[in-house]
């Protein structure tokens, strides 16, 4: 499970590798390391908020518990699955989307990712932020900025440092939630529930929750083979999609069930405060003592391995788009660490002006953004899996989706067909704040585009390279 790499590919203290191929001789890693990575990613406060989001949208406490289970459940299948292509092709997981999009083609599906990785990132630095200003005595916005430096920090170290890192909070983080976990299940069974929705409403409620929880999951699809990459070529693609999904699956439905747990004890403070709500949970309600002081340390330590994916994946993302320009494609494969923190860098400063004008409602911002990019990484998951898994069978030719001129071209205009069409397909079942869909609406409100997406998206990509020969 794990090939000794020796000289100056494991001495440098900052990771040399940003889009470019990892050679078998750097290659190491175990497959355990892809458990504890995405478990604590997911044992954090950002997820907390959002098990919180459908008792918001007037979900009973019983019925928010099954829309986490099946929603997460679900999901993890379509996020492990990517998982499993880093051992196999050794690159970041956006760049690969190349093979199907062509390489300026799958700058469309990037800018999305982007986007998603700042709006995650500025989501989650204004609850950690708050922490550290909980901590210290500061304002939130300085403690928001203290947050996303600290998040630099770990970002500039690279791939292995993030991984060692979720190894040493991993038992800090998960002893805290359990405590918070036991004295939550405790208050709730002495006082019930406060606040929240009795009973089951209407289904499409719990459909959107449900959705929203899958999302979740589905989102981390443009990024998680990033952290499988360096394992070696012969590394079983099964074991490292179950070692994947048991972290993330575990992890997602832990803190989002302490999320609803939460929401039903302490209803008021939590919706309007989630990380003032653990605090409170584990601590007390006043401005000492020792258990609030760690409550809060576990709150920004897990933030700082979220929010150090987020810019990590984002500074990777970002860098293949620059990289399609004739004139930056060899410099960013050249030096590309430096890039990835220069553009890391940049992130940071975006998403933390982001987090300081949105820090009044985080709720409201993580709901409305899950749901725009669940209509976007549906169909783009489902045709990335298909290709990798039943179109090329995992085999691709590295040099060319470096090269626009390559096989891959410069637009693929199935993959792009298709994600459009599948857009387009999910429409009439959309439910947002601004726009319902005649399906949605009729199904009460259920949102069950992501269903749509994956069943579009994944037969008519499929049927378009059906007779065609591709490497």
């Amino acid at each position: 499970m794990s090939s000794p790499v020796t000289g100056p590919a494991r001495a440098r203290i900052l990771e040399r590798r940003a889009i470019d191929f990892v050679p078998e001789i750097e290659r190491h890693g175990t497959i355990h390391s892809l458990f504890t990575l995405f478990f604590v990613g997911n044992l954090q406060i950002t997820a907390v908020a959002v098990g919180l989001i459908p008792l918001q949208l007037g979900l009973g406490f019983g019925a928010t518990l099954a829309a986490i289970a099946v929603g997460n459940l679900l999901g993890a299948l379509v996020m492990a699955a990517h998982a499993a292509q880093g051992p196999r092709i050794g690159i970041p997981q956006m760049i690969q989307s190349r093979a199907q999009f062509g390489v300026l083609g799958a700058n469309v599906p990037l800018a999305f990712v982007v986007v998603m990785y700042l709006g995650f990132f500025s989501g989650s630095a204004i609850l950690g932020g708050s922490a550290l200003a909980q901590l210290f005595g500061l304002r939130r916005i300085s403690g928001i900025i203290a947050m996303d430096a600290l998040t630099v920090v770990l970002l500039a170290l690279g791939h292995d440092a993030i991984h060692r890192y979720a190894r040493w909070t991993t038992w800090l983080i998960g002893g805290v939630f359990l405590f918070a976990t036991i004295r939550a299940t405790g208050l709730y069974a002495q006082h019930g529930a406060a606040g929240s929705a009795a009973g089951w409403p209407r289904i499409g409620t719990w459909f959107m929750g449900m959705s929203l929880f899958a999302t979740w999951q589905i989102t981390y699809g443009p990024y998680v083979a990033d952290y499988s990459r360096y394992l070696p070529a012969s590394t079983s693609g099964f074991k490292v999609f179950a070692s994947t999904y048991a972290g993330s699956a575990l992890g997602s439905i832990w803190a989002m069930t302490l999320g609803a747990l939460l929401g039903a004890v302490a209803h008021g403070l939590a919706m309007t405060n989630p990380t003032a709500a653990f605090a409170a949970l584990i601590g007390g309600a006043g401005p000492g003592g020792v258990a609030r002081t760690v409550a809060l340390a576990t709150v920004v330590a897990g933030i700082l391995i979220a929010n150090s994916l987020n810019l990590y994946g984002g500074s990777l993302s970002t860098l293949t788009i620059l990289s399609t320009n004739r004139r930056w494609h060899q410099g960013t494969l050249r030096h590309g660490r430096w890039y990835r923190l220069g553009l890391g860098i940049s992130g940071a400063v975006i998403g933390t002006v982001v987090a300081a004008l949105g820090a009044g409602r985080v709720l409201g911002f993580l709901n409305d953004l899950l749901l725009l990019l669940m209509y976007v990484f549906v169909p783009w998951s489902a045709i990335n899996l298909t290709d990798f898994f039943l179109v090329r069978h995992g085999t691709y030719s590295i040099v060319d989706i470096y090269d626009r001129a390559g096989r891959y071209g410069a637009w693929g205009a199935d993959a792009l067909w298709v994600l459009a069409a599948s857009i387009a397909a999910e429409v009439p079942f959309m439910n947002l704040p601004f726009f319902v869909g005649p399906v949605a609406r009729w199904l009460g409100g259920a949102d069950v585009t992501w269903i749509v997406g994956l069943s579009v998206a994944a037969p008519a990509y499929w049927y378009r390279c059906r007779t065609k020969k591709l490497v």
